[in-house]
């Protein structure tokens, strides 16, 4: 007889955290959600209220399509996973929720709330570093293994990881939303350690983009040398903003470098081949 496959969290629980088991001859059963307390262990801290609040339209329609696993906890139940449909159900004003019992322990809780937020396409990326955090120092985990764990490459949990190398009023920034993670690698590339806050603040102020930022860390490690003909500074937010038109258009990266009426504009390519769509791009363009 071959095992029933389950996907609760991408892999299924005991496939990520062996020793956790579901009882496969019990299917989901309804419970009062007054006896639901939510995951003592859960790392996730901030919950837009726009996404609970859809979620829960959608669970007046459609119900909850998925169960929310617990464990028992003397008299009442304690949430493993499924905290945002908690709220949503709350929300749409349901009473009972279908639910399935597992046993987990005090570690096994902690790990699966950070597994299952990881996993979460809306997660921040500080969030998600923080989470990998713990799951190294508190599981003793690799990179590897948290990356097979959540489906990820261990270049991609390495790039989670070292966000947390830069100063926390800049993780602050991150946690806000107002950069990205590209933005935050980015960052870190600054050989002045020094400058990255200052950085920080005036990227997200100006809202540029990420490869402007790389554009910036460049030239900050590499500072234009005095009597340089162009200066390295573009001038104005004009010229910025035609020069990332001409990156979306040509697909590549696209600097432009002047001063007063006069400049040059450098088209980067790394093959003969992209040299030829570039040319192409150029050619209808003025053909048009």
């Amino acid at each position: 007889m071959t095992k029933r496959k389950r996907k609760a969290l991408g892999k299924g629980m005991d496939e990520i955290f062996p020793g956790i088991r579901e009882n496969d001859n019990r299917a989901p059963v309804e419970l009062d959600i007054e006896l639901i307390d939510p995951n003592p262990f859960q790392p996730r801290k901030e919950w837009k209220d726009d996404e609970t609040a859809s979620l829960a339209r959608s669970i007046v329609v459609q119900g909850i399509l998925q169960p929310l696993i617990i464990r028992k906890a003397g008299k009442r139940y304690q949430l493993i996973a499924g905290e945002r449909r908690l709220r949503a159900a709350g929300k749409a004003g349901l009473k009972k929720v279908p639910v399935v019992v597992r046993e987990a322990d005090d570690q096994q809780m902690l790990a699966l709330a950070l597994v299952e937020n990881i996993q979460r396409q809306d997660l921040g990326p500080v969030e998600k570093a923080e989470a990998f955090k713990r799951l190294s120092s508190e599981f003793g985990l690799t990179q590897e293994e948290m990356g097979e764990r959540v489906g990820m490459s261990r270049s991609s949990v390495a790039n989670f990881q070292r966000l947390l190398e830069l100063p926390e009023q800049v993780l602050d920034i991150l946690r806000a939303g107002r950069l990205s993670m590209g933005h935050g690698r980015a960052l870190l590339g600054l050989d002045n350690k020094a400058l990255i806050h200052r950085t920080a603040v005036n990227a997200s102020k100006r809202s540029i983009s990420v490869r402007l930022l790389e554009e910036k860390v460049r030239r900050l490690n590499s500072p234009a040398k005095k009597g340089s003909k162009y200066p390295s500074v573009m001038e104005s937010a004009e010229t910025r903003k035609l020069q990332e038109t001409m990156q979306r258009i040509l697909k590549t990266k696209v600097r432009i470098r002047g001063k007063g009426k006069t400049g040059k504009i450098e088209i980067s390519y790394h093959s003969l081949e992209e040299l030829d769509r570039i040319l192409i791009l150029i050619k209808s363009g003025a053909d048009s």
